[in-house]
């Protein structure tokens, strides 16, 4: 039977609130730059200028005048207007923003399940919000998480209570949509609902009203996502990413789980721990306390959980995603399990709320809140710029994939080859002309000449590395133990190959900002 709606005090008072606010600082605690945040800021710097997002790449040499479907064009935009107005502080109060709208809801969707009061509700936060550390990083991803949370919030009014604010998600989605790719999956959240609350009703005619609800709002959602300058390229961009199996050989996060943890572990036990071990643990937790306290009132918000585990099983970058979903089903599930009857277990008291109070003013000052800098989880080749920049070269460098958006903010007056906006660029020749020269595989050398370059810089633990040590035509100008820069010899430079497009050096309109990191 649906329960009776709380009322306001019950979801913001007895301390709720400072669980919140440690909830927040604990998610936004890690304070380190993705390497994409270079490119979505001089991204955004283009699209303030222009105001319309760029359908042209001007950054890379490889594109030849390709297409940009840019459909993260207005959280960069963001990301950069916070950077801009005040630096690394804007970017990182945005961040606090954005996590703070993905832990409201869903504080607000556990006060919507069995989990009412009491400790169970604030173990789940506080484990969630520990989950969602890491992935909480300087991207477009912020927004899908923000907007999944809050989806995730509406569902759970309209299953765990009589009725949500479902029309809400239709002008939601047409922002979504021009924020960041996931919301596709927001759009397959509420598919899952819908066909559950469907199967339902066959055999429950009271739901027949909740599912036609259900269903009339996820075509308008679906509409709705079609406003955006992409059309069905914005959704045609996504499924690609999703599907093609070259993505998942170049970037980590596109691998599954399985295959994460291996390379994770390469660089440490801790850092495979907290990224991939830690949510199969709860993933495990979570379809073990569904079984124990089966409740078919919820099976919609089950059914989306289970979906976005095997999503996140199957792609690492979406075990972040899965966490979310299964947060307010959870908690029921967690209370369900584990109070006993209508017992309330005790709410938090004026003494633990002072003491979350300070633990949440000791990660705001640890996390560095309030610093004006930022590091990065990776290394970077900051010699290599450095020395590039000494000796004044600049021209078209064919570089190590992750390092592609460091070095077009560093290297302003150089273009690159290739960078982490994959599909959303450059061509499944391209990429796969890098695969074979990254990975040493037969033909790979070919790149070489396919195209103009005047400098490579690589790993030097790659088999592109060794490539290079075997080309006559190239020189290696520059080593540490982080990258390794080649220089293409006078001589072979008639050798070079052209593809069509200009490949002039600069590009006006650019900004080029001082601060190094």
């Amino acid at each position: 039977m649906p329960r009776a709606r709380l009322p306001l005090r019950d979801v913001t008072g007895n301390g709720l609130w400072v669980l919140l606010v440690f909830a927040v600082a604990l998610a936004s605690a890690d304070n380190f730059a993705d390497p994409d945040l270079w490119m979505h800021i001089l991204a955004g710097r283009l699209i303030l200028a222009g105001h319309i997002p760029p359908m042209a790449d001007p950054f890379s040499y490889s594109t030849a005048g390709m297409a940009w479907r840019d459909h993260e064009w207005l959280a960069q935009a963001a990301l950069a207007l916070s950077y801009d107005l005040l630096g690394v502080l804007g970017l990182k109060l945005l961040k606090v923003f954005c996590v703070t709208v993905v832990m409201a809801p869903l504080a607000v969707g556990i006060s919507q399940t069995a989990a009412e009061t009491g400790r169970y509700r604030r173990l789940v936060l506080i484990v969630i919000a520990m989950l969602l550390v890491e992935p909480m990083q300087f991207r477009p991803q912020l927004f899908t998480f923000a907007m999944l949370s809050a989806e995730m919030a509406i569902l759970a009014a309209e299953i765990y209570r009589a009725k949500g604010p479902l029309w809400v998600l239709v002008p939601m989605f047409a922002l979504w949509v021009n924020l960041h790719g996931g919301y596709a999956a927001g759009l397959g959240a509420l598919g899952v609902a819908t066909i559950v609350v469907a199967l339902q009703s066959w055999y429950r005619p009271e739901l027949r009203s909740k599912a036609m609800r259900l269903a009339i709002v996820t075509v308008g959602c679906g509409l709705a996502s079609l406003l955006n300058p992409f059309g069905l390229g914005a959704f045609k961009t996504v499924m690609h990413s999703v599907s093609d199996p070259l993505i998942r050989q170049l970037v980590v996060e596109w691998r599954s789980v399985p295959q994460a943890l291996a390379y994770q572990w390469q660089f440490g036990p801790k850092v495979a721990i907290v990224i991939g071990v830690a949510p199969l643990l709860l993933f495990v937790w979570f379809i073990g306390l569904a079984v124990w306290t089966p409740d078919l009132e919820d099976a919609p918000m089950i059914a989306i959980a289970l979906v976005f585990i095997g999503a996140g099983i199957y792609q690492a970058r979406n075990v972040s995603l899965a966490i979310i979903a299964m947060a307010i089903p959870l908690a029921h599930h967690t209370a369900l399990a584990f109070s006993h009857g209508d017992e309330r277990l005790p709410e938090s008291t004026r003494s633990t709320s002072v003491l979350m109070a300070a633990m949440a003013l000791l990660l705001v000052i640890v996390g560095g809140t309030f610093s004006t800098r930022l590091q990065t989880w990776d290394e970077m080749p900051l010699g290599v710029v450095s020395f590039m920049n000494s000796n004044h070269l600049r021209g078209n460098i064919l570089n190590q994939l992750e390092w592609g958006e460091y070095l077009a903010w560093h290297e302003p007056d150089s273009r690159i080859f290739i960078d982490g906006r994959s599909e959303t660029v450059y061509s499944d020749r391209v990429m796969l002309e890098y695969a074979k020269f990254y990975y040493g595989l037969s033909g790979g050398d070919k790149l070489l000449n396919a195209y103009p370059h005047d400098f490579v810089l690589i790993i030097p633990r790659s088999e592109a590395y060794k490539t290079m040590l075997s080309e006559t035509g190239w020189r290696l100008i520059y080593r540490d133990k982080i990258s390794a820069l080649f220089g293409r010899r006078a001589e072979s430079r008639k050798n070079a190959g052209k593809t069509d497009g200009s490949y002039e050096i600069g590009r006006p309109g650019i900004l080029r900002h001082d601060e190094r990191s």
